[in-house]
């Protein structure tokens, strides 16, 4: 687990700045170095755009957290939206996009003030969970959980469901085991589409990351998780549990 027990941080020994299609911007150098030296790693970069290339430099360099940046002007949504479904079926670490609607302003802030966990009350949606709660503690950062669904919300979601039910218990478990994590934790529940939800309710909540779980429900992370990239004001953190 990528835990530093003292601190209750976490640890990030190495970490790869990939650019695709274009070389990475002044902003995104400073950003990806920002990381490095908050987590004293070691940073390396590469202008390989595919995915198996990505892959191979990870397994070679034992990299703990790819940064990959994309440039809105080399790239169309649809390429991007499918490098985005390869790199989630490939690459073993966590990954951090920046995709094309992020600005250098944005990338300047630095600081997380309020990330937007996604999820979709399955217990397998909290699987990155613990990464992203040490992040929020680095950061002293507002962490709200955020589903959006496709169908009417009725039933499930009252009258003590028990897939809520297990859920709640295991989210209070995580919080739990979370050390130092002190800030209160909000929920917003809404229906429509979903990429279309989760990136304006995280627009309007100004957040500064918006979380996915990596080994969270297929059908929840592959058909928006390019769509979200594509489209959102902020960075996109694809988290998996262990390393």
């Amino acid at each position: 687990m990528p835990w530093v027990e003292e601190e209750s941080r976490l640890s990030i020994k190495n970490i790869l700045l990939a650019a695709m299609f274009s070389e990475p911007s002044e902003a995104m150098l400073g950003y990806a170095v920002s990381l490095a030296r908050r987590y004293e790693s070691r940073m390396s970069l590469t202008g390989a755009a595919s995915p198996g290339a990505i892959r191979e430099i990870i397994r070679n360099q034992e990299i703990d957290l790819v940064v990959i940046g994309t440039d809105s002007h080399a790239s169309r949504n649809s390429y991007l939206d499918t490098a985005v479904r390869e790199l989630l079926s490939s690459v073993p670490c966590s990954m951090l996009i920046v995709g094309p609607q992020v600005t250098e302003t944005e990338l300047a802030k630095r600081e997380l003030q309020r990330i937007v966990y996604v999820t979709d009350y399955t217990i397998s949606s909290l699987d990155g969970l613990p990464y992203t709660l040490a992040f929020a503690q680095d950061h002293d950062a507002l962490l709200n959980f955020v589903h959006v669904a496709e169908e009417p919300i009725v039933g499930p979601f009252r009258f003590g469901n028990p897939r809520i039910v297990a859920f709640q218990k295991r989210l209070e478990s995580l919080i739990a085991s979370g050390k130092g994590y002190q800030r209160e934790s909000e929920f917003a529940v809404q229906e429509g589409n979903r990429a279309e939800g989760l990136i304006k309710i995280a627009a309007n909540l100004h957040a500064s990351m918006i979380v996915m779980s990596a080994r969270g429900n297929s059908h929840l992370l592959s058909p928006i998780a390019g769509q979200v990239v594509c489209h959102a004001h902020c960075p996109v953190l694809i988290a998996r549990a262990s390393q």
